[in-house]
């Protein structure tokens, strides 16, 4: 019974904000994600397809997004859920799916 040793490579930082991002399972197989800056993720079952982003929140855009592209029928039902009637506002944005996955990659 040794001590363990201490992985030299590890930095051990105690970070002041320990809240980085909260996680709420809104439903089943819906799940929305928001960072400390506020911007929010939704994802159903494991696809990003809408969100929230505080910084692009403007008198053209109200800062809502949601991929534009066909999803099944419960993923459509997740996004105009979560968008309410924000789904058919001109300043929703609306991404390819690419893009959703371009972000998704970013954030996980």
């Amino acid at each position: 019974m040794g001590i363990e040793p201490q992985m030299p490579y590890i930095e051990q930082v105690k970070p002041t904000d320990t809240r980085t991002m909260e996680l709420k399972q809104l439903k089943a197989n819906l799940t929305l994600l928001v960072d400390k800056q506020g911007r929010e993720y939704l994802f159903s079952y494991e696809t990003l397809v809408a969100g929230y982003d505080c910084d692009a929140n403007s008198d053209i855009e109200n800062g809502y997004w949601y991929v534009s592209e066909s999803y099944s029928n419960t993923t459509t039902r997740h996004i105009k859920s979560y968008l309410e009637n924000l789904y058919v506002s001109d300043k929703t944005t609306k991404l390819l799916k690419i893009d959703a996955e371009i972000w998704q990659s970013s954030i996980m």
